[in-house]
């Protein structure tokens, strides 16, 4: 059976039934106060007639599950229990598993920081916050190995890289993002956001920080979001039902329970995308307790949207005033206008009685009157006439006390496109009699089991990461070898050109000392004295008388040859072609 059981038709007695398909979506706000009948009327009756649908109910006691998690085993589908009470007794949430984009990361990050936040001022130290846990959440996808990337490994990455600045103002942490690619996400967020906070800043931004997520050193939420047993989109793929176990009087894991059902109405948009704005499986939504979810930002959105995709939502409130709380008066219309059934099993407060009086509208009613007249003369006693009449007047379908006195059984149902009716409420324990007790369960005993398909997801992951790494360590080798190749090219080019330069000058010098030479030996022939035409030695075998003269022009000859040689010698000194002085000006 599938469509969603609304109540009994006083008169016929029969199920009223939501189709699937109706229009214009199957959105339900559904208003009950305490012993209203809430689970036993609409949360249990419509989870045990659902079995085409995947279903995701929040359960603040965990009465649901427990009833009714024994059944949908029978009619075939995949049990889960996501347990914010009990962490040890639950399947596990990572809510980074799911952080793939910038906005994704941003949207952790802000979910975080905002359960701190509890008077919502957003000033730099909040905005702050957010931008160095954005960075972290960044860092960790990328970087980490997959066992690593949890709210835990981020911990112990703070832990092991110091973010204290030293003297130089720097830290260890600062050194682990800088060392990234300049483009590189996560350290944009942190370059671009913590890294522009002043010193002093900064520290008491950390401290804030660790503040903030110091509660994910507890080892059960450790382990509790160490990983996804169960993939988001696996509940719009196959027959799921999932029971979110809520604590009532404690908002500790608002923030957590919060990102969860963020996370899943992304993924099951994703999911749709990929085949044509369609999911395979149904979801249907039972949102008991809804304000105790956190705030969505864009819920008006999603309920407006969320039909094509084959989702419905039923939320549930014990009263008016708790949507206007929580959204404000303006988003909280917006909501409302987006839920195209409402249901009153009792009004909590004169708000709600109000808003239904003035939903249901007004009716003409036929009064009838009566009257009686006398009358008195001299003649007789007088006589009595009397008349009857009817009259039309408007009035309220059903007044606010009228409302706030509904029968415990009965319940007032608004349809935006139809007109209003008053029906029974439908039992569960009438419709499905004993069902509840065909298989029973206990939360206390439940143990979580990861899926085939999480496990397969998580080997990928790994291999990912050593084609990640290794690719890393490629592209680093190939910066080494590039700017190796780069500094011996330059080498090379600048040895190429020191030695051209040298070459120019001896070039130069070449050039300078064949001129000068040219200009000696033009100087020497000019200057050298001129020898006699007879040899001197034949002058001293004829006369050995002129001796004295001979020696001298011998002394002459010897003198001249000394004077050829040290022209000779100049040549080859220090200033010669094998030894050249660059530091001399004149050369």
């Amino acid at each position: 059976m599938t469509g969603t059981i609304l109540g009994i038709e006083k008169e016929a007695n029969k199920v009223l039934i939501q189709p699937t398909e109706s229009k214009p979506n199957r959105n339900i706000m559904v208003f009950g106060g305490p012993g209203s009948y809430k689970t036993q009327s609409v949360v249990i009756t419509n989870v045990l007639n659902e079995t085409e649908h995947s279903q995701v109910i929040t359960d603040p006691k965990g009465e649901v599950y427990e009833l009714t998690g024994g059944v949908k085993e029978m009619q075939g589908y995949e049990v889960h229990v996501l347990n914010f009470m009990d962490m040890t007794n639950s399947d596990r949430h990572n809510p980074i598993d799911y952080v793939n984009k910038d906005i994704e990361a941003s949207t952790v990050a802000t979910k975080i920081v905002d359960s701190a936040n509890k008077d919502g001022k957003r000033d730099v130290w909040y905005y702050s916050q957010r931008a160095l846990l954005k960075a972290l959440i960044l860092y960790s996808r990328y970087e980490f190995e997959p066992k690593d990337r949890t709210m835990t490994g981020i911990l112990d990455f703070l832990q092991e890289f110091d973010p204290a600045n030293n003297e130089k103002g720097d830290s260890e942490l600062d050194k682990q993002f800088m060392q990234l690619d300049r483009r590189h996400p996560a350290r944009r967020s942190y370059e671009l956001g913590f890294k522009k906070s002043q010193g002093e800043m900064q520290g008491s931004i950390i401290m804030s920080l660790l503040t903030t997520i110091s509660d994910f050193v507890d080892e059960e939420v450790s382990q509790f979001t160490s990983f996804s047993d169960f993939h988001l989109q696996d509940i719009g793929r196959k027959k799921i039902v999932l029971y979110v176990i809520i604590p009532v009087m404690d908002n500790s894991w608002e923030s957590l329970i919060n990102i969860f059902f963020s996370q899943l109405f992304n993924e099951l948009y994703k999911l749709g995308a990929k085949h044509g704005a369609k999911l395979p499986i149904n979801v249907d939504f039972w949102l008991d307790e809804f304000v105790n979810l956190g705030k969505f930002p864009t819920f008006e959105e999603f309920l407006a949207t969320c039909r094509g995709y084959g989702i419905g939502v039923g939320i549930i409130l014990q009263s008016l005033t708790q949507l206007y709380d929580k959204y404000k008066r303006e988003k909280a219309e917006s909501i409302l206008g987006n839920c195209s059934v409402k249901i009153c099993l009792n009004s909590a407060n004169m708000t709600t009685a109000e808003y239904f009086e003035k939903m249901l509208g007004k009716t003409t009613v036929r009064i009838d009157t009566q009257s009686k007249s006398k009358q008195h003369n001299s003649k007789d006693s007088g006589g009595t006439s009397t008349s009857e009449g009817e009259q039309y007047s408007q009035r309220q379908l059903m007044t606010a006390d009228e409302i706030m006195t509904l029968p415990e059984d009965e319940s007032v149902i608004v349809f935006s496109n139809k007109h209003p009716l008053r029906v029974k409420k439908a039992f569960q324990f009438k419709l499905f009699k004993g069902a509840t007790l065909l298989n029973p369960k206990s939360q206390a005993n439940y143990s979580p089991t990861p899926s085939v398909e999480q496990l397969e997801r998580y080997k990928e992951r790994i291999t990912e990461y050593h084609g990640y790494r290794l690719k890393q360590q490629e592209e680093t080798k190939q910066a080494e070898d590039t700017a190796f190749q780069a500094q011996e090219q330059a080498d090379k080019k600048e040895a190429s050109k020191a030695n051209e330069t040298i070459t120019d000058e001896q070039k130069a010098y070449l050039k300078k000392r064949e001129a000068l030479l040219a200009d000696m030996q033009e100087q020497e022939q000019e200057q050298a004295p001129e020898l006699p035409k007879e040899s001197p030695l034949k002058v001293a075998e004829e006369d050995t008388t002129k001796e004295p003269e001979i020696a001298e022009q011998s002394d002459l000859m010897f003198e001249n040859e000394t004077e050829n040689r040290s022209y000779s010698d100049y040549y080859a000194t220090e200033d010669s072609p094998t030894a050249i002085n660059f530091e001399s000006e004149d050369e």
